[in-house]
């Protein structure tokens, strides 16, 4: 491994950069924090830019080294790794990695389960919320322009590996939607006043279902494209669910009604 010891080393500046939204949009690059995410992408084949390993956490992922040589190995000074963590108690491995580009026509006329999300802006929820598409094999989120940045770090590190496998489409406006459902999507929004129940719906066909912020639900121009609209029953002295939780409890139907649930997790 090559060793870097300085702050002002140019791939170490270069991977803080990425912590920024700015600088990640202008390279196409996002950064992977910890063992389980960055031997997630060595095992699915992402290419990684490089990666940099704290040099007190050198024995901890000589394993890896030696399972992909090929990829370009960093050792970084205890003293600095710091600055390129964005965890309180780090792993000790970091790595760049190019954000993914996925074709939206690729979405057309497909018999797809889409999640779209109306304006989360948790870094916390979006992460957990691609986390739990992928354990349901949801396939694909779409994000509206208010949603926060799905490849922040703190993203990154909720999904838990997940952002390496379920397709997310950002920047998703009303002009998407109407592509989609001319090609045979059905909408359907949730609304707490809806009178339909989440578990009355039918996803076995190309479905969008959109969900929006705990704080102000899905923004009316995105309703009145709806076709339908439901609402997950709940005792009526709770105001609302947190998103992630009523992201789950959706996604949870729809992979029961279309049979995607592995056999081991079914009663």
């Amino acid at each position: 491994m090559r060793k870097i010891t300085s702050k002002d080393n140019k791939y170490l500046k270069h991977a803080v950069s990425l912590k920024h939204k700015k600088y990640r949009m202008r390279e196409q690059m996002f950064l992977l924090e910890g063992k389980k995410v960055v031997a997630e992408a060595l095992k699915k084949g992402i290419p990684l830019v490089r990666i940099m390993v704290d040099e007190a956490h050198c024995g901890d992922y000589q394993f890896l080294f030696e399972q992909y040589p090929q990829a370009e190995w960093f050792l970084v000074d205890s003293r600095i790794f710091k600055y390129l963590a964005d965890t309180e108690t780090p792993q000790g491995i970091i790595a760049l990695a190019g954000i993914p580009c996925y074709e939206f026509s690729m979405l057309l006329g497909r018999n797809n389960c889409l999640i779209l999300l109306d304006q989360i802006a948790d870094p916390g929820n979006l992460g957990t919320i691609i986390r739990t598409a992928w354990a349901l094999n949801i396939d694909g989120i779409l994000l509206t322009e208010g949603c926060t940045d799905p490849f922040s770090p703190k993203v990154v590190r909720s999904s838990m590996g997940g952002i390496l496998h379920v397709p997310v489409y950002t920047s998703v406006g009303l002009e998407h939607i109407e592509q989609l459902k001319s090609s045979g999507y059905k909408v359907a929004g949730t609304a707490l006043n809806a009178a339909a129940s989440v578990f009355d719906g039918d996803y076995k066909g190309a479905n969008i279902i959109v969900i929006g912020s705990e704080s102000r639900g899905v923004s009316s121009h995105l309703l009145a494209c709806c076709d339908s609209l439901i609402k997950i029953p709940i005792n009526p002295e709770v105001d609302s669910l947190n998103a992630a939780i009523a992201c789950a409890i959706i996604m949870m139907e729809i992979s029961k009604q279309r049979n995607v649930i592995p056999s081991s997790t079914r009663d």
